[in-house]
């Protein structure tokens, strides 16, 4: 097998990269960024070239993207539709041109978008959960999305699409704090893409992907309005390691990831959990 994957100088694509070639499956990493772990350097709104790149690909992790961050920036909309959108058409058409077998698309739990703001409770966010964008990243991948739909049922493509967690850089405390609920390390979300490179599915499939959390729907009220008794209740280690980090527990926890498909579907477990933060 031989997988391209997209965005491979980036956080996540470079994790993908290294935990396939260490799983002795063949890699091109593409970008628009040189990286040790970019093999060619590819801008995926360049038609004949994103053609040219996929003959003899056997699959694909489209990782690449103009990000939320980039919004952040006033990037103009026109950027994230050419990139997201056009840019993941150019790879869905050249992986049917070239037969490729898979197609796996990295989209992103923010397109789920106001349906995660309730006054009242953290919101339990599974794949059954409406999207509802916010702005133009987040209707870029969705849009991106339904084009790999389209693709499943009317192409004969496997796509399938995983909706991952945050894991941009961020300092200890905070990045603790989002692994409880909303964060992902990249290993493990290069695991799950990994485990579902093996994978065919009859009907077209969304995934979340986010590292495990302890807590449960009967945790949801408790968790708006002080998520420190919630997390002790299950980590009462964490109190001391807190104190001795000068770190602080989050004031209110507004949403809760759940990847319970990805574990019964692809046999998705994260290593890199809370509790694994607290026990190094």
């Amino acid at each position: 097998m031989k997988v391209l994957v997209t965005g491979s100088a980036g956080k996540l694509g470079k994790a993908i990269v290294q935990k396939l070639l260490s799983a002795g499956i063949g890699v091109l990493g593409a970008d628009v960024i040189e990286s040790p772990t970019t093999h060619v350097l590819l801008d995926i709104r360049d038609k004949k070239m994103v053609s040219e790149i996929c003959l003899g690909i056997d699959a694909i992790i489209h990782t690449a993207a103009v990000h939320g961050k980039h919004f952040d920036l006033n990037y103009p909309r026109e950027d994230f539709l050419d990139t997201n959108v056009y840019g993941t058409l150019n790879l869905l058409n050249a992986a049917v041109a070239n037969r490729v077998q898979k197609f796996l698309y990295i989209s992103t739990t923010s397109i789920y978008g106001d349906s995660m703001v309730d006054d009242t409770q953290a919101v339990w966010v599974d794949e059954q959960l409406p999207a509802r964008p916010r702005d133009i990243y987040d209707i870029s991948k969705q849009t991106a999305e339904e084009l790999c739909r389209d693709f499943f049922y009317k192409e004969g493509l496997q796509t399938s699409v995983y909706r991952v967690g945050r894991f941009l850089p961020e300092n200890p405390n905070l990045e603790a704090n989002h692994r409880l609920y909303r964060g992902l390390d990249e290993r493990d979300g290069a695991e799950a893409l990994y485990l579902a490179l093996n994978k065919t599915f009859a009907d077209f499939e969304v995934f979340n992907i986010a590292s495990s959390s302890p807590f449960g729907k009967q945790d949801l009220v408790k968790l708006k309005t002080d998520p420190r008794e919630v997390i002790l209740t299950y980590y009462p280690q964490a109190e001391a390691i807190y104190a001795k980090r000068n770190w602080t527990f989050p004031a209110s926890i507004d949403r809760v990831y759940n990847y319970d498909k990805a574990k019964k579907l692809l046999g998705y477990s994260p290593k890199y959990t809370f509790e694994k933060l607290l026990e190094d």
